[in-house]
């Protein structure tokens, strides 16, 4: 394993809000982030506000947890305590051909460096959509691995032009980044919204990563929440803040892009709260759910006659 030397650019600005980390200092003034500029996200009542790496190490507030999943050992979800920014959630997949990382934190410390190396370091990193792009450049640089985010979505990454740092654009709609680790362009969320399936023996169970390109609702916890044909198990929203959703035509291309995918687990946008895993006993499997809660957000639209309505498992 090549060595790992913490290597973060303590004096840039870091968003308070959302983790975007820009090129300036203090020193340019900045007073907005784009970021949560557009009308997907939101700037806090107070006003926009930034700190950089440097305040937040030294403050020594922060930690990043590392916690092993108990139904998929094979996942260890990672996510910053206290909250910071929106409260991203990574997922580092440790397969037989090593370690992934599943979109980020923005949180980098050298407690974190130390227990990713404990765990085997980073073969690379990929990244869902632009809420997670935050200190890319940093992570990339620290553990000299590439980074992988879509070629459309890549208008909204900060730092691109950092040396030190490998970024890897995604423009096929399905794209195997290792054996049986597979990455997919859905859109919706953002143009390039990505998932990320993983077969067997990546995990113990056939999984979608899918931070919130479709976003776990609270009835998808439900016992059975399968066995109505009107209630909903995942959400399909182009901003989830502001609760405006994806029109149905979208709804349908998410669809598509995942329907050739066998899954029983999904990992959503935050740490346990959106992970939803197939029972044996539930009326509906975990796919079928995905498609019925498609095709009831389109009726809810007001649709009765859309291409949804069609597809079956």
């Amino acid at each position: 394993m090549p060595t790992i030397q913490l290597a973060t650019s303590d004096d840039l600005l870091l968003c308070t809000a959302c983790g975007a980390q820009y090129a300036e200092t203090e020193a340019a003034g900045k007073t907005e982030c784009r970021i949560c500029e557009d009308p997907r996200q939101y700037v806090p009542p107070p006003g926009q506000s930034f700190t950089t790496l440097g305040k937040l190490k030294a403050e020594g507030k922060h930690r990043n947890v590392f916690e092993r999943n108990e139904k998929d050992e094979n996942v260890i979800e990672v996510w910053t305590e206290p909250k910071f920014g929106i409260g991203q959630r990574a997922c580092l997949i440790q397969t037989p051909n090593g370690n992934v990382l599943w979109d980020l934190v923005a949180y980098l410390d050298q407690a974190t460096v130390d227990k990713i190396k404990e765990l085997g370091g980073l073969k690379f990193i990929i990244i869902s959509h632009p809420h997670f792009y935050t200190t890319w450049a940093d992570w990339s640089t620290t553990f000299q691995c590439p980074v992988y985010m879509t070629e459309v979505d890549s208008v909204w990454a900060n730092r691109k032009d950092v040396s030190s740092a490998t970024l890897k654009l995604l423009k096929d709609p399905y794209t195997e980044v290792l054996p049986g680790l597979t990455a997919a362009i859905c859109g919706g969320h953002f143009d390039g919204s990505m998932v990320l399936h993983s077969a067997l023996p990546n995990t113990k169970i056939p999984t979608l990563f899918v931070a919130d390109t479709i976003f776990a609702v609270a009835s998808g916890q439900n016992p059975d929440p399968g066995k109505r044909k009107d209630t909903i198990s995942y959400q399909f929203l182009w901003s989830i803040p502001n609760f405006i959703p994806l029109p149905p035509d979208k709804v349908l291309q998410i669809w598509n892009a995942l329907k050739a995918f066998e899954f029983k687990a999904t990992y959503g946008v935050m740490a346990k709260f959106t992970n939803v895993y197939e029972k044996p006993d539930q009326t509906l499997s975990l796919k079928g759910r995905v498609l019925q809660s498609a095709q009831i957000a389109v009726k809810a639209m007001g649709y009765q006659d859309h291409a949804i309505f069609a597809e079956k498992l």
